[in-house]
């Protein structure tokens, strides 16, 4: 049995919901580097985030190149169906998924920096 994705739409103008608050999310790599939050926003509601920019690790905030910005609530999901529900809409909203980097993002906003052996995945937000 396969998910299927119903209801696709758009995520409403950034104006009208400048930030939104996550529980249940992933932070997967393109091949070109860049990177996206795959989320659940509400019950049954998926969303895969433009590219982000910049992260304040003190704040657990990500920027994205839409200008909305995401406060990560909590580790990153864990729950291995609704893990597979985030990489299988990653995949949908942006094509080929290179890797998972949320293990290491999370690791920088817990510890306030990034760890001496991985490069900065983000610039800090201006």
């Amino acid at each position: 049995m396969f998910p299927v994705f119903k209801n696709d739409r758009l995520a409403p103008d950034v104006l009208s919901q400048l930030e939104v608050h996550l529980h249940h999310w992933r932070i997967v790599q393109r091949p070109n580097g860049d990177l996206h939050i795959t989320t659940q926003i509400a019950p049954g509601v998926l969303r895969v985030t433009s590219r982000l920019l910049a992260i304040d690790l003190s704040k657990a905030l990500l920027k994205t190149e839409s200008g909305r910005s995401y406060h990560l609530c909590a580790p990153p999901e864990l729950d291995q169906v609704m893990w597979s529900l985030l990489s299988l809409n990653g995949v949908r909203g942006i094509g080929v998924v290179s890797g998972d980097v949320s293990e290491a993002v999370w690791g920088a906003i817990s510890s306030g920096a990034w760890a001496n052996d991985e490069m900065t995945l983000l610039p800090p937000i201006q």
